[in-house]
């Protein structure tokens, strides 16, 4: 005979519809898709349409989403005002911005920059060429620390607790150790060349040099990347953009405090 669920008690309530809250503008703002419907945030949310539906109202009347007619739902002035407000305080922007800009100009590639946030590397630059075949990548996107060059640009200028913490938000606690072991031969060439490396590890067709942003302590704060398609990018093309890479790269960092 099945147990009766007992009631959730008021804060366990609260707890639960702050997690739906939280699930539905995540959806609506970060998803590859957007902008969605209410039945699509709904699915993607895990949440029933009713609640979807309550849950996107409030968010709309707190201008945290708006609503586009029928093509969905967009973020609203109030989160992009805390998105602009969030980045001012990340270190450094305007810089990485003029670097990464700098970086494209020379270089006719997509080329990214990331700060580690907590136990995670998030994109807080980027600059496309103008071919239509290039890299694809977004303001926000978390980057991988374990398939990316950038990632294992920062891991490999990492003291050895804060490189598992990275790893270990990723991919979880039980195969972080693992996936460090696999990575040693990468990161300790990443450490001694100054570089990392991706040969279509990340995103297939795809190849990337990437080195790491430093503290006065000589430990990485993010990362800066040049990428593009491996037909166009060649290995001697990404070879010949490293020197560039690292000048730009230890410019930033002297200015890191």
């Amino acid at each position: 005979m099945n147990a009766t669920p007992l009631p959730l008690s008021g804060n366990e309530s609260r707890t639960s519809y702050l997690a739906r809250l939280l699930d539905v503008m995540d959806v609506a703002v970060t998803h590859e898709r957007v902008p969605l419907q209410l039945g699509e945030i709904a699915t993607a949310a895990g949440v029933p349409m009713s609640t979807a539906s309550r849950l996107l109202s409030l968010l709309v009347e707190r201008g945290m989403l708006i609503q586009l007619g029928k093509s969905g739902y967009a973020p609203g002035p109030r989160l992009l005002h805390m998105a602009v407000r969030t980045l001012d305080q990340v270190h450094g922007t305007d810089r990485l911005k003029d670097a990464v800009e700098t970086l494209s100009e020379a270089t006719g590639e997509s080329v990214s920059a990331g700060v580690l946030v907590g136990d995670q590397i998030v994109l807080v630059s980027r600059m496309e060429p103008d071919h239509s075949l290039r890299a694809v990548a977004r303001i926000g996107d978390i980057i991988t620390p374990h398939t990316s060059a950038m990632g294992k640009a920062v891991l490999s200028r990492l003291p050895a607790e804060r490189r598992l913490a990275l790893v270990a938000a990723a991919v979880g606690d039980g195969d972080a150790e693992g996936t460090l072991a696999a990575l040693h031969a990468e990161l300790a060439a990443a450490t001694a060349d100054g570089y990392a490396i991706d040969e279509e590890s990340y995103a297939v067709g795809l190849r990337c040099r990437a080195t790491a942003l430093l503290d006065r302590a000589g430990h990485a704060v993010g990362a800066i990347s040049i990428a593009g398609p491996a037909a166009r990018f060649t290995r001697e093309n990404a070879t010949a953009c490293v020197p560039t890479l690292l000048a730009e790269a230890a410019r930033l960092s002297l200015d890191t405090p």
